[in-house]
């Protein structure tokens, strides 16, 4: 196998060459490193690097098969690290100007069980900042460029590891998820994305920790390469208050399941949503090529009504614990979205919290009915079609005005209030098909550099 080719490899395969001694993890590093180098430049999804480090631990990885140590479930493969994680030695700014030179002396929860299972980091990932928002863009390195078109938006928050992923950077990356940020980039870079039951990737960094919201999740090109990153990441913690005992080693084998007798109930919109008629025709069209596998696939009669008001309160609630006592430092450089939230978190009475709590207890039952009708719930996996970076949201949705920028992904939102585990697959283009199943990297490498739109974007000449 050439060398040359190495970044193509999923994170499976490479793993078991790794283990047998037919690939190397340094060659695999520098595959990936020359790929970042060639390819970063035309979409800016990797803003901090690591590569020294991360030479000097593939070597390391690799003395350890040759003197037949044990390995560990990640052994000798690359991965990119969302800038809202802490990473040990390697500089984390929550993509904001708060933290733009913060370098902190240990890793956060869930990086240090990656480490300790033989991920080796090459880098940090763009997001917006402190991952408020779903469009992948803030003033510390500006915006990150759609794969397929890097005048549109990966989506977010983790959307520089989505376009990282689809461009064949690394095989690996983390993300996080509070209202759409794993599924949403997965979804717009054609990658696969889970959001894992909260909990089951635990961290006793989460501030409120008993919440739905904020979990840390898996991201790769394939549901394989995901499930092998699962298993990197789940593991009980006492100190995380969602968590609960788990063997990760289930996720390194998939089961076999017999699709002709699943009960499939579908729902384009979860009887709430504002989805655009475009994506509700490839929702359709694609539905109807897999309806006959199943024992049942039909229309679900699922209605989330309040989804909207009950989230909102409940997200008010946990970024309001999350980043408050910044606003309230009142000499705290905020982005204007996260100022308005917290604003708007502090403008709500107990009531209106109470309110949506009590609303959220209520969608969880309904959803839970389904589940009862029903083995899998099959949605789209956003409301609209990627858009141009530049513009902060979507102002028009299903063809009225949006109510407030989250509207947008408010059928993945809908999924995080009631928390139940959901995956982000690949499975349709635009109406026209006009794009490729994977980005046509040759034509982006052709492309103009991302470098004007990063200056552009920052306000720089």
């Amino acid at each position: 196998m050439a060398a040359a080719n190495l970044y193509d490899l999923d994170a499976t395969e490479a793993r078991r060459l790794i283990g047998e001694r037919k690939i190397s993890s340094l060659s695999l590093v520098e595959a990936c490193i020359a790929r970042i180098e060639a390819v970063n430049p035309k979409i800016n999804a990797v803003v901090t690097k690591a590569y020294e480090r991360a030479r000097a631990e593939a070597k390391a990885a690799d003395e350890a098969v040759l003197n037949g140590q044990p390995l560990g479930i990640l052994h000798g493969l690359p991965i990119v690290i969302k800038d809202l994680n802490k990473t040990e030695g390697i500089r984390t700014t929550y993509c904001s100007p708060l933290f733009e030179n913060y370098v902190p002396d240990q890793d956060d929860t869930v990086i240090a069980r990656l480490r300790r299972n033989g991920a080796i980091i090459l880098g940090k990932t763009n997001a917006p900042e402190f991952a408020c928002g779903s469009n992948t863009t803030n003033r510390v390195f500006g915006p990150s460029g759609n794969p397929f078109d890097p005048s549109l938006t990966p989506g977010g928050s983790s959307g520089g590891a989505g376009s990282a992923l689809a461009t064949n950077m690394v095989p690996l990356a983390n993300g996080s998820d509070s209202g759409a940020s794993i599924r949403n980039p997965a979804a717009f870079c054609g990658v696969v994305g889970l959001r894992p039951t909260p909990g089951l990737v635990s961290s006793a960094e989460r501030s409120f920790s008993l919440s739905t919201n904020g979990v840390e999740g898996p991201m790769g090109r394939t549901v394989a390469d995901v499930a092998l990153l699962l298993a990197g990441m789940a593991e009980h913690d006492s100190r995380d208050m969602m968590s609960r005992p788990i063997d990760p080693s289930i996720y390194l084998t998939l089961g076999h399941v017999d699709v002709s007798t699943l009960r499939v109930g579908l729902s384009e919109d979860l009887g709430f949503a504002p989805v655009d008629k475009v994506v509700r025709e490839k929702f359709r069209s694609k539905v109807d090529k897999i309806r006959g596998a199943f024992a049942v696939c039909e229309d679900s009669k699922i209605n989330m009504q309040g989804a909207e008001e009950a989230y909102m309160g409940v997200r008010a609630l946990y970024l309001l614990a999350g980043h408050g006592a910044k606003y309230a430092a009142k000499d705290s450089n905020l982005s204007p979205e996260l100022a308005w939230n917290i604003e708007s978190a502090l403008k709500m009475t107990p009531m209106q919290y109470a309110t949506a709590h009590v609303e959220q207890t209520r969608l969880y039952q309904v959803v839970q009915a389904a589940f009862d009708e029903y083995d899998i719930l099959i949605t789209p996996a956003v409301n609209v079609l990627p858009f141009p970076w530049s513009t902060p949201f979507p102002t028009t949705l299903d063809d009225r005005p949006a109510r407030h920028y989250a509207e947008w992904f408010s059928i993945t939102y809908a999924v995080s209030l009631v928390g139940h585990p959901t995956i982000a697959l690949p499975a349709g283009l635009d109406p026209q098909e006009t794009r490729r199943a994977k980005p046509d990297v040759e034509k982006l490498l052709a492309g103009p550099d991302m470098a004007d739109a990063k200056s552009s974007a920052l306000g720089k000449d």
